[in-house]
């Protein structure tokens, strides 16, 4: 039992021992160097979020650049179809007014077509009768001749009117 006595002692002084010198090693080497990866892990977490703060700026002010782009965009929309309108009742006017000017000179054309057609047509009529008259005053008229001259004149002046 003795020495078991002893080699039980032996053990708990290595045993102690062991744990000095472990303890000893993390106190010189293992916690500092915990600490400073504590420390960097912490930096690198707060550089981290500063970063996501910039990100988020940085998205915010994105974000408000886009939706001033966009009222923007619908402002020139507007103003662009306002203009469009402007420049379809201005075309609109002056194709008006050019349709009611040709509208017009076609107008006076016609008359003057129907005036000169008038024209005409009395110098033939007038020109019909003067045969008549001539033809009718150089002999002496009998109701037959009376009658076959009406219907000549009629018959040339509607002959004259159809062409």
């Amino acid at each position: 039992m003795a020495l078991e006595l002893g080699t039980l002692l032996f053990n708990l002084v290595n045993f102690a021992l062991v744990v000095l010198v472990v303890r000893w090693a993390l106190r010189r080497w293992i916690l500092p160097w915990l600490d400073a990866r504590r420390a960097a892990e912490e930096a690198r977490l707060q550089r981290a979020a500063e970063l996501e703060a910039q990100a988020e700026e940085l998205r915010r002010e994105r974000e408000e650049a886009l939706a001033a782009a966009n009222r923007r965009a619908r402002e020139i929309v507007a103003q662009a179809e306002a203009e469009a309108q402007a420049i379809l009742r201005q075309a609109r006017a002056e194709a008006r007014s050019q349709a009611q000017a040709v509208l017009a000179e076609a107008e006076r054309a016609a008359a003057r077509a129907q005036e000169e057609a008038l024209a005409s047509l009395r110098a033939a009529y007038a020109e019909l009768v003067l045969q008549g008259a001539a033809r009718v005053l150089a002999r002496e008229v009998r109701p037959e001749d009376h009658v076959r001259l009406l219907e000549e004149l009629a018959a040339r002046v509607d002959a004259r009117l159809l062409q």
